[in-house]
């Protein structure tokens, strides 16, 4: 399947992909303490029945990891994009925080798939027992799946579209075959990461590690992510201090690629960091590290010689955000 017939699941009907990475399972007394400690952004209000996005940093506040944490009443379930995962990090957490009562197991066997687009409530809408409108953002619900004990819906995503995650503890592959059949029914597809990095990029949601390599959390313009704003001591946390340069979205006619010069007003203002993959048809979409005051959209620039132009994001007008669901 090609990258623009994936992109187009994506951003007009639904795309499912399986979201590899690691799964968890924090338990114990101090589960809380160490939860809101490793990831960037706080846990401390969050109820049972609630999922929070978050960034990951090191002790020196680099950006790492990726994470979605589902909030229970006994548990919290942490998928994180890390192939390695997170059980180091809680375990050092416990330390730091001086808790002993917590216990941190690989979930091994389970599996976690993706289902966004403008039409993923319609895919997953029947392996939920109650009205799928009534499942909100940021919230999550356990569901029933053929030959799974513990199984959950939750509604989060990565593209600014409708999304939903289903984790259970069953091989990927047999998830996918339970919703095939309602993503062929809205014209779906199951997409690859390419078409999943494109997406991401036009949205800003975090892109671990490209997004980051070299930048802080706020050069990399995702400091919603990374816990600016917390009063409380977590790991890596450093004070938000306004940078000298960000990650700006440029849109060109020609194909972009990394490390490439970014001039305005006739010098040097920055370089290319992260390109976006190629859709034929669709302009060519990057983004570039720009020094300040030239790190705003709505700026015309060269790229190389090349012709372009910064834009705002999400750089994209996400079909979901006008269509209701239901």
């Amino acid at each position: 399947m090609s990258i623009s017939t994936e992109y187009s699941a994506i951003r007009r009907s639904a795309a499912a992909y399986e979201r590899t990475g690691t799964l968890l399972a924090i338990t114990g007394a101090g589960r809380d303490a160490v939860v809101t400690h490793v990831l960037a952004r706080s846990t401390e209000f969050a109820q049972p029945g609630s999922v929070v996005d978050s960034l990951v940093l090191d002790d020196d506040g680099a950006v790492i990891d990726s994470v979605v944490a589902i909030m229970d009443e006994s548990r919290t379930i942490i998928h994180s994009d890390a192939a390695g995962g997170l059980g180091e990090e809680a375990e050092d957490a416990s330390r730091t925080v001086g808790v002993q009562d917590v216990t941190v197991d690989a979930l091994e066997g389970w599996a976690a798939i993706g289902v966004e687009g403008p039409r993923s409530w319609e895919v997953v809408r029947d392996l939920l027992d109650e009205d799928i409108a009534s499942l909100l953002l940021n919230e999550w619900r356990p569901i029933h799946l053929p030959g799974a004990v513990t199984a959950l819906l939750a509604r989060t995503g990565t593209t600014a579209e409708y999304g939903y995650l289903v984790i259970a503890d069953l091989p990927a592959e047999q998830i996918l075959e339970r919703i095939r059949p309602a993503l062929d029914g809205v014209d779906g597809a199951v997409v690859g990461p390419q078409a999943l990095l494109r997406a991401r990029l036009e949205v800003n949601h975090p892109v671990v590690p490209a997004q980051f390599i070299g930048l802080t959390a706020l050069e990399a313009g995702a400091g919603w992510a990374a816990g600016v704003g917390r009063q409380d001591v977590f790991r890596g946390a450093r004070p938000a201090v306004a940078p000298d340069r960000r990650l700006v979205a440029v849109r060109s006619d020609r194909p972009i690629e990394a490390g490439q010069i970014v001039e305005a007003a006739g010098r040097p203002v920055g370089r290319v960091h992260v390109c976006a993959p190629e859709i034929p048809g669709v302009m060519s979409y990057a983004l570039a590290l720009i020094d300040n005051p030239f790190d705003v959209p709505g700026l015309d620039v060269f790229v190389d010689g090349t012709p372009a132009r910064t834009v705002s994001r999400p750089a994209v007008q996400p079909a979901s955000w006008i269509e209701p669901i239901g």
